[in-house]
């Protein structure tokens, strides 16, 4: 254990300029898909994609499952299938014309369809249950299209964990029986048909990260939490070849205490970084190694990042207030905040789906010039490295009655954290008192909109 002595010196009012994640526009398609959520989409090309809305019949009577079409990139769609009963999950295509949607499964209890995967060989016109062995899997919560021939097609999240592979595009199947390795299965990403990763949560109710480089033949666990609590590594984003993100849903009732995942070697390793206090992270999406998101929750913002992590913002440009978007928003949620994925195209061309389908413009390139006032949120400490003392300034973009500082060590475990608030707008100084041994340690201050980390050095 440690002790700690903070003191607030006078508030310091400062202007410090940094590049603002308003910078990439969202933008919600005036045509797409409504609903309390789309839950997945899928773009072959720029121009041509498929989305899905899911059965929210608890949430709304008459919402049933959907399956859309777009032929001039998400400027008009049309609707495909209207189904009452199949809970839409996921989606792939491997050409124009073969592609496959997931069914979250029967015993998910919110679908009465005992098909959990459906394949299309016309563009999507009509849909047949696939010819699919048994066993299988329950539900299917994630498809990765590999190439024109090669599709993973795992889950469900709940679990027995398994997933289906075919080599000929879906002429026939073969099942994997994961329970050995995973307690549920969400989603995956894959470099070749041999190489990839699949995730979800352990047998033991830790978030979860799978590997193979054999075709699914032996898989291994390059990341495997340790935490106490329930969590799933919900969603994967492989930027390029060495970088990726993973977000981490949190399903304890206790610990709300949350961290996203970042590697530098192509998913071989990962290290756990903190984000936003108390959030349900579920889609993440990179449209480069620095710059990309993370939403989810149905009470909070989407929030951005142009650091790699380092920082995060919440991004206004999410959630779309005029009619008839609102009409899909059950009471007491926040529109398009429920962001379940992200998919991209190159360095230019970013989806999303949320309560719509959006979509990413960077046209405008990041100048200081389009530098907002309102989202100046930075923060340092100095001396770095120090002994026993270091002060840690930060600027607040507004007043706020709930400021939290909290302390991590390398492996990610809190070993401090204090509500500093309420704080004024501006400037402030906390003198940072401590026994800690030798090393490197993680801090953050973070509000309910905002959250900023760095790292400091103890030396002694």
């Amino acid at each position: 254990m440690h002790s700690m002595r903070l003191k607030f010196l006078l508030p310091v009012f400062l202007l410090v300029p940094i590049l603002s994640i308003a910078q990439y526009n969202w933008q919600a398609l005036p045509e797409a898909p409504k609903s309390w959520r789309c839950d997945d989409f899928f773009f072959l090309n720029a121009n041509l994609g498929w989305a899905i809305n899911p059965v929210y019949s608890y949430v709304y009577p008459s919402q049933y499952g959907r399956i859309f079409k777009t032929t001039d990139g998400g400027n008009t769609w049309q609707l495909l299938k209207d189904s009452s009963a199949t809970f839409y999950r996921s989606i792939g295509f491997a050409d124009s014309l073969t592609g496959w949607v997931g069914n979250l499964g029967y015993f998910s209890a919110v679908s009465r369809d005992t098909n959990v995967l459906y394949q299309t060989s016309d563009g999507g016109i009509t849909w047949m249950p696939a010819k699919i062995p048994y066993p299988h899997p329950v539900g299917i919560c994630g498809i990765s299209v590999v190439n024109s021939y090669v599709v993973y097609a795992y889950g469900p999240y709940y679990g027995p964990a398994g997933y289906l592979k075919t080599t000929d595009k879906g002429v026939t199947w073969t099942y994997k029986d994961m329970s050995a390795y995973a307690g549920g299965l969400v989603d995956g990403y894959f470099f070749s048909p041999d190489t990839g990763f699949i995730s979800g949560t352990g047998n033991d109710g830790k978030a979860l990260i799978l590997h193979t480089t054999d075709g699914g033949i032996t898989w291994n666990a390059c990341y495997h939490a340790t935490r106490t609590g329930t969590e799933i590594v919900w969603k994967l984003s492989f930027p390029s070849k060495n970088i990726a993100y993973a977000s981490i849903e949190n399903l304890s009732s206790t610990s709300r205490n949350d961290f996203f995942l970042k590697s530098v070697d192509g998913g071989i390793t990962w290290v756990e970084h903190s984000f936003v206090y108390d959030y349900d992270e579920e889609g993440i999406g990179f449209i480069n190694d620095s710059v990309g998101w993370i939403g989810g929750d149905n009470t909070k913002p989407t929030y951005g990042t142009i650091d790699g992590g380092e920082t995060w913002f919440s991004d206004s440009t999410f959630g779309v207030l005029t009619p008839p978007y609102q009409d899909y928003i059950p009471e007491g949620y926040l529109p398009g905040f429920a962001i379940n994925r992200f998919r991209r195209f190159g360095d230019t061309l970013m989806y999303a789906s949320g309560n719509t389908v959006y979509k990413l413009n960077t046209r405008v390139k990041p100048t200081e010039a389009n530098l907002l006032q309102n989202e100046a949120f930075t923060v340092g400490n100095y001396p770095n490295p120090f002994d026993r003392q270091t002060t840690i300034s930060f600027q607040m973009p507004r007043p706020d009655v709930n400021v939290m500082l909290d302390i991590f060590d390398i492996s990610g475990r809190r070993i401090f954290s204090e509500n500093l608030g309420p704080l004024n707008k501006g400037g402030h100084h906390i003198i940072y008192n401590t026994n800690l041994q030798n090393g490197i340690y993680f801090y953050s201050i973070s509000t309910a909109n905002f959250k900023i980390s760095k790292a400091m050095i103890v030396s002694h």
